[in-house]
C-alpha cells in the first residue's frame, strides 16, 4: 500500500488551528437527521458532502482501487486516519439543551462515499440521555471557528425526522448573530426541533 499524502487531515485538523484567512480551505455542505424513539430525540445523525478539491484529494489519497468510490477498508482508513481525529474539535458539531452547551457523544457507524468525484462522510451520535423536545430545546450548529473548513446547512432537506409520526413534530432552522465567530463575520445557522 502507498504512502497517503498528510493533506487531507492538514487540511481538516491542522488548518483549523492556524491562523484566520478570507475564505475557508474546505467547503462541506451538511445533513442531519433527528432519530426518535418513543416520542424522544435519542440520537442524531450527520453527513457532510465536500467541496470538488478536497473530494478529488480524499479520493487520490484514499481509494487505492481507483474505482471512483470507496470500499469498506478505504473507508474504514479515513476513518481511523483522519476522522478520528476530528474528535480533538469535536467534530465540527455544537450541541445545546436548553441553552446549556451538550458534550458531543463518540460518532458511531462512519462511513466514507464518493460519486461522480464528490465525496461524503456520515457517522451517527447517540445522546447520553434522550430528550423530550416537548419540554426541552436541543439544538445543534455544524462550525469550525477557525474557518479553516466552511460548513453550511444544505439548502433543500437540511433536516430530516426519523422515528415519529409525520406533523408531530418539525425542524427549524434559525439564523445565530449572537454565535458569531470569525472575528463575528460569519453566522452560523443552527438546527432544533420543535414539537406543538
Amino acid at each position: 500500500m502507498r504512502r497517503r499524502a498528510v493533506w487531507p487531515l492538514a487540511a481538516l485538523l491542522a488548518l483549523a488551528s492556524a491562523p484566520a484567512l478570507a475564505h475557508p480551505d474546505i467547503l462541506m455542505e451538511c445533513h442531519l437527521l433527528f432519530n426518535f424513539e418513543g416520542g424522544e430525540i435519542t440520537g442524531i445523525g450527520e453527513s457532510w458532502t465536500f467541496d470538488e478539491t478536497f473530494s478529488a484529494q480524499l479520493l487520490a489519497d484514499y481509494d487505492e482501487d481507483h474505482d471512483g468510490s470507496f470500499n469498506e477498508a478505504e473507508s474504514t482508513a479515513i476513518g481511523n486516519e483522519t476522522f478520528a481525529r476530528l474528535g480533538e474539535i469535536h467534530y465540527f458539531t455544537f450541541l445545546t439543551l436548553d441553552g446549556a452547551p451538550l458534550p458531543v457523544p463518540e460518532p458511531f457507524g462512519f462511513k466514507a462515499a464518493a460519486q461522480g468525484g464528490i465525496v461524503t462522510f456520515s457517522f451517527g451520535l447517540r445522546l447520553a440521555a434522550p430528550v423530550a423536545p416537548q419540554s426541552h430545546k436541543l439544538a445543534l450548529q455544524i462550525k469550525d471557528p477557525d474557518y479553516a473548513v466552511g460548513a453550511s446547512l444544505a439548502a433543500h432537506e437540511a433536516v430530516v425526522l426519523k422515528g415519529i409520526e409525520p406533523g408531530a413534530c418539525r425542524a427549524v432552522i434559525t439564523t445565530k448573530p449572537e454565535d458569531a465567530y470569525f472575528d463575528g463575520l460569519v453566522i452560523p445557522k443552527e438546527a432544533s426541533i420543535v414539537c406543538p
